[in-house]
């Protein structure tokens, strides 16, 4: 006859430690905006506004700053300004680089680096390198963007040209300029 189980023992304990349950609900949390994300850029590539319009908030404090654009406010607008930029752009297709996610409670924020192919209605094709952060909250289990801020991403050695060119003219005093002569 075999021995009843008594239901009240402790289970054996594992070799390896058990995980903990803050770690492991940050790193669910990491992973749900990641996808979150990625979500916003396949929208994006696909020029679809009804899967943009699932992925933002609608509150009244949502923003958005396109490059080269001045802030957009509140949902109505954003969409709006989806449609114009999905109506003017045949295909684009990003690069995601440097993609850093942090969660803190029902905040969450990404930064990257994308680097864009652009191709418009009227068949230009260009090239583009911005930076950029989203931040999203959790709404009702669901991480929605509050924040899509993207700027163009500077080319150093440009800038490092164009600064010396306007210094040199600017009539400062520069080696072989000495207005002590």
């Amino acid at each position: 006859m075999s021995k009843p189980r008594d239901a009240g023992l402790a289970q054996p304990i594992p070799s390896e430690p058990l995980e903990d349950l803050t770690t492991g609900s940050l790193t669910r949390e990491l992973s749900r905006v990641e996808e979150a994300n990625l979500s916003f850029y396949e929208a994006f590539s696909a020029r679809d506004i009804e899967r943009m319009s699932r992925i933002w908030s609608k509150s009244p404090h949502a923003r958005c700053v396109h490059p080269g654009w001045e802030l957009v406010v509140g949902w109505n607008d954003i969409r709006q300004s989806w449609v114009e930029i999905f109506r003017t752009v045949s295909e684009i297709d990003f690069q995601l680089e440097d993609v850093h996610v942090e969660v803190a409670g029902r905040t969450a924020w990404v930064n990257l680096i994308a680097y864009v192919h652009i191709t418009t209605d009227d068949g230009e094709d260009f090239d583009a390198a911005v930076v950029t952060t989203n931040i999203y909250e959790q709404l009702e289990g669901q991480w929605v963007l509050v924040l899509h801020h993207s700027s163009n991403f500077a080319d150093d050695d440009g800038e490092d040209e164009e600064e010396e060119e306007e210094f040199e003219t600017s009539g400062q005093n520069t080696p072989g300029n000495n207005e002590a002569n």
